[in-house]
């Protein structure tokens, strides 16, 4: 009975977004405070994962890292930005989703997907 939930919520999360997620991709599916919902598919053997966000359309955004700034080497501007996506010590941390910038918590989930995914992914 599992099996057939986890199809169906693919089934399901495809049919909302538009984006074909395969019965054997990793899927996550996350709402924000706001109410907004995002959806991480990584198909196996591919490099980049794809993330869907219902304030940008659904438009798929590659997730292929992220990337990190010092604190003390960022612009006001970029602080002020990247105060919102802290992770972890001394470093502030954004995930790159083509231009997209995550709020905190999205941040979060995200990585934690991106990690859970990565024996998926096609690293060669």
């Amino acid at each position: 009975m599992a099996s057939d939930f986890g199809i169906d919520l693919r089934m399901l999360l495809a049919q909302l977004s538009g984006f074909p997620i395969g019965d054997k991709d990793y899927v996550s599916y996350f709402v924000n405070d706001s109410g907004e919902r995002l959806i991480f598919v990584q198909q196996r053997g591919e490099a980049a994962a794809t993330l869907l966000h219902s304030d940008l359309d659904w438009e798929p955004r590659p997730v292929k890292g992220f990337t990190t700034t010092m604190a003390d080497t960022a612009t006001p501007a970029q602080k002020k930005t990247l105060e919102n996506v802290s992770i972890g010590g001394g470093l502030l941390s954004t995930p790159m989703c083509g231009a997209t910038i995550l709020g905190r918590d999205e941040a979060k989930w995200l990585d934690a997907c991106y990690s859970a995914s990565e024996p998926l992914r096609d690293v060669g």
